[in-house]
């Protein structure tokens, strides 16, 4: 029954995206939310992840900050109508998540002195969250559906009638995190340069299932198949600054691949091995280099400008899984805003940001979808007492649907994806003057 064991191989193409590339993260602070052009940050210690230069060009004193991202989610794909599949009652149905995700953190510490600074931070790096589809979903009711078809053509009619079975009614569900950190320092060579480099770790984890009372009696010796997996990594960050004049920041960041190799454990299911799942096998699923670009302008006293672009350059990472190797295009995220200060007590915040993200209608992912996008940020900054600074922040993603089309053995079955987004943050920034 290997056509049914292909649906737990598919486990291993999913993940959580919220904003920035394939698999990396863009939204690693409160202040992304409120405005998303984040790299030519000079003042804040999210500069230890968008512009670890920038962090030398910091007032003087030991800077924490935390913060925690709220994310109300909907990720919706629709096997469109087919008419061998309506044959069996598997066509035209939505399938969706709306799984709220409640803990998304980060953690910023930067001490600056004279000409140098030390930084560290943590956050989620990629994934970020959980998915539910009760109903299951597009691409594991057609694998159950082709997989019934063929038992039905083969004359194997109780079997095909399970498949079909457990195609109306199974459950699938996904968390994925990979947990980020990176320590690193940073260099002013004169007034209008610095420079500085960091170490970056990543840990990922995966724990994936699929349920349905049907799968006991296609030989799975019980009603579930699933896994667990996780991988880490080491890589490296370098960036420069450049203030060629007093009110002119220009900014250029390098974050090298995060090799990301999963083992898989913990595996659940007889029909998972008979596709060669099982216990140490592995796979890779990096995140992918990325070039950071910045340029802000501070046009009065009072308002401070920027665009950043994040480039990611997929073609140089592996983002595969035990089925095979996907092929991603390079994907870029462009982001302009500005920040007005109202008095020494408020600032306003508001950016919107554009993402493209490479993928084509044959290489993208039903359970999570990854289509372009257009977001828009606001929020603020307040300043109660000196030396603490209280931020809140919210943005809303509109992701454009796309057609995602699968082929089985010359025979193409449609399927629609769609993702709506909405996210708000808190975050605290406390400055020891020393």
């Amino acid at each position: 029954m290997k056509q049914v064991a292909a649906i737990c191989a598919l486990f291993l193409l999913a993940g959580v995206v919220f904003a920035g590339g394939i698999e990396n993260k863009s939204n690693m602070s409160p202040g992304y939310l409120r405005n998303p052009s984040r790299n030519t940050e000079t003042k804040r210690p999210e500069a230890s992840f968008y512009n670890i230069a920038g962090t030398a060009f910091m007032e003087d004193g030991l800077y924490i900050e935390a913060g925690n991202q709220f994310v109300a989610k909907e990720y919706i794909n629709t096997l469109e109508k087919d008419a061998d599949l309506s044959n069996v009652g598997l066509s035209g149905t939505t399938y969706k998540d709306n799984t709220f995700v409640w803990l998304y953190p980060n953690v910023d510490v930067v001490y600056k002195h004279d000409d140098w600074s030390v930084f560290g931070n943590f956050g989620v790096y990629a994934g970020g969250g959980s998915l539910s589809y009760p109903d299951g979903t597009s691409a594991t009711t057609l694998l159950f559906a082709k997989a019934g078809l063929a038992q039905m053509m083969a004359g194997q009619t109780d079997a095909a009638d399970a498949l079909f079975a457990a195609g109306k009614d199974h459950d699938f569900s996904v968390s994925s995190i990979t947990y980020g950190g990176q320590l690193g320092g940073a260099y002013a060579i004169m007034d209008m340069v610095s420079i500085g480099a960091a170490l970056r770790f990543t840990y990922g984890t995966q724990e994936m299932s699929i349920k349905s009372s049907h799968l006991t009696g296609l030989g799975n010796g019980g009603n579930e198949i699933s896994y667990a997996a996780d991988a880490f990594a080491f890589s490296g960050v370098f960036g420069v600054h450049v203030k060629p004049l007093q009110r002119l920041d220009v900014s250029m960041q390098f974050q090298m691949a995060s090799n990301l190799e999963y083992e898989l454990k913990d595996v659940e299911g007889d029909l998972a091995s008979d596709f060669g799942i099982k216990d140490g096998n592995k796979f890779r699923t990096d995140i992918s280099p990325v070039l950071n670009f910045g340029v802000g302008y501070q046009v009065i006293d009072a308002l401070y400008v920027s665009a950043s672009l994040n480039w990611y350059l997929n073609r140089f990472a592996e983002m595969n899984s035990i089925l095979g190797e996907t092929d991603y295009d390079d994907s870029f995220e462009i982001a302009v805003g500005a920040d007005y200060d109202f008095n020494k007590f408020v600032t306003a915040s508001l950016g919107v940001a554009y993402g493209n993200q490479g993928v084509s209608n044959d290489s993208n992912n039903v359970f999570n979808p990854v289509l372009d996008s257009f977001q828009v940020g606001a929020g603020v900054e307040v300043r109660p007492i000196e030396n603490l600074s209280l931020t809140g922040g919210m943005t809303y993603v509109k992701y454009f649907p796309e057609d995602y089309a699968v082929s089985n053995e010359g025979k193409s079955y449609g399927i629609e994806l769609e993702k709506n987004l909405f996210m708000f943050a808190i975050g605290a920034t406390y400055r020891l003057p020393f």
